[in-house]
């Protein structure tokens, strides 16, 4: 089987070498530890990590139903991703959520690409120098089994159609603005905080709660944008407690990177994005323990 590296993402990763590798390792805040969406034990590795990710959901998501996940680790902060179809096929939903593998970002020579105790393929170093042969390395190395008979009329992988696009774009924009951060698991509490229901409950007409993987989150600062892993919807903060439900321009990639470094102030690339420096950012936050994902 021959594997071609994106040549797209191959330059994202150049970008991203040349945005992060000065960055220091970005820690919970001591002052508001209660607001870890900025923690990432490694920031080159992180934004590589998107690369990888992107790499991976645009080869397998449509085919096998794989997705990516980062993973928010309640002591290191972003310090994985789960690879997996337990979230992307309904047939898989009991699967465990890393039994297809996880890139770790937190270890040495990082990202580290992991299935059980049987692989390890380490990817850091490589990836700086080699980008495109990293990429093809990991893709062989990556499970790609093939899907369970049955409907997968109403699965994401057969629903959201543009969401590798979606992921991309997301992958190239983290390369480009350090500080940005995505979220792909998402806590919609159906009961109001500080006054205020969250957004996606109240754009949803209060059918939405619990956790929800149908949405990218964006943090950007002060600003946080949530679109649909289908690329229709993005719903955002247009004054304080104001928010609006609109169509998102994803007829491609170009006319989505667009909008959403409008909606979320992104200056020129390569400028970092100002961090939040309280906790107003919690209620749309919210990340899951371990334990409440294996449930």
């Amino acid at each position: 089987m021959s594997v071609v590296a994106d040549p797209q993402l191959v330059m994202a990763v150049h970008r991203a070498v040349a945005h992060y590798r000065h960055l220091e390792p970005a820690g919970i805040p001591t002052d508001h530890p209660d607001v870890p969406e900025l923690a990432t034990p490694n920031r080159l590795a992180y934004a590589i990590g998107w690369i990888l990710a992107a790499a991976i959901v645009g080869s397998r998501y449509r085919s096998s139903g794989i997705d990516v996940l980062p993973v928010y680790h309640p002591e290191h902060g972003w310090d994985r991703f789960l690879i997996t179809r337990r979230v992307s096929c309904r047939l898989y939903a009991t699967e465990p959520a890393d039994s297809l593998g996880t890139l770790w970002i937190g270890e040495d020579d990082a990202p580290v690409f992991t299935v059980g105790q049987s692989v390890r393929l380490p990817l850091g170093k490589l990836v700086q120098h080699d980008p495109a042969e990293a990429i093809r390395r990991l893709l062989f190395a990556v499970p790609a089994p093939r899907l369970r008979q049955g409907d997968h009329a109403t699965c994401p992988h057969v629903r959201a159609e543009k969401y590798p696009m979606v992921y991309r774009v997301t992958a190239e924009l983290i390369a480009d603005y350090p500080g940005l951060v995505a979220a792909r698991e998402i806590f919609v509490d159906e009961q109001p905080i500080d006054g205020a229901y969250h957004p996606l409950y109240t754009a949803s007409g209060a059918k939405l709660s619990g956790w929800t993987y149908d949405y990218v989150q964006y943090l950007a600062g002060e600003r946080i944008v949530f679109l649909g892993i289908d690329g229709r919807l993005a719903t955002f903060e247009v004054e304080p407690g104001i928010w609006r439900t609109e169509e998102a321009p994803s007829g491609d990639e170009a006319s989505l990177r667009r909008y959403l470094e409008e909606r979320l102030a992104l200056g020129a690339p390569g400028t970092p994005v100002v961090t939040i420096p309280s906790g107003q950012a919690q209620q749309a936050g919210d990340t899951p323990s371990d334990e409440q994902r294996d449930e």
